[in-house]
């Protein structure tokens, strides 16, 4: 991701990348609020195209759509949601074992360098999982925010 793209732009190729695109956000009536989470939006939108009887989209788009949503309401209102992610702030969460997550930033920009990052600092705590996290409304708490990337000691990075 280059540091110059702002969240909402990050998080709209993804959800091109998974088969969405503009119309699945501007196609909902569903007004984000300030107390509003991805988990709480996804929710609404799946609850508005049942109550529409609409085919209800693969959740990979319901999830990608939300985040743009989230992202575009934090971008526009910077005073109330001054800890809104910036492009580039990927946090790691690394899983040690059950009730063992530690969470730290990580110092690179472009997310093929975190993830070769993250990877190193997983293998070298000794772990078998971890998260790259893309934080959404400033919360720092482990698996808090938008998740970009899964890691399995055996099967690497996988959405």
């Amino acid at each position: 991701m280059s540091s110059r793209q702002s969240s909402s732009q990050q998080f709209m190729k993804y959800l091109k990348s998974v088969g969405g695109s503009e119309s699945d956000i501007s196609g909902t009536a569903y007004v984000v609020t300030d107390e509003d989470t991805v988990e709480s939006v996804v929710s609404h939108l799946r609850i508005e195209q049942q109550h529409h009887g609409r085919l209800i989209r693969e959740p990979a788009i319901l999830h990608a759509s939300a985040q743009v949503m989230i992202s575009r309401r934090d971008e526009h209102d910077p005073v109330r949601h001054a800890g809104a992610s910036q492009a580039g702030e990927y946090q790691l969460d690394i899983h040690f074992g059950p009730g063992r997550t530690t969470r730290e930033s990580i110092p690179e920009k472009e997310l093929a360098d975190a993830q070769i990052w993250a990877r190193a600092r997983i293998e070298a705590g000794g772990a078998e999982f971890g998260a790259i996290y893309f934080p959404a409304g400033g919360s720092g708490a482990p698996g808090s925010g938008a998740l970009v990337f899964n890691f399995d000691r055996s099967v690497g990075w996988y959405r």
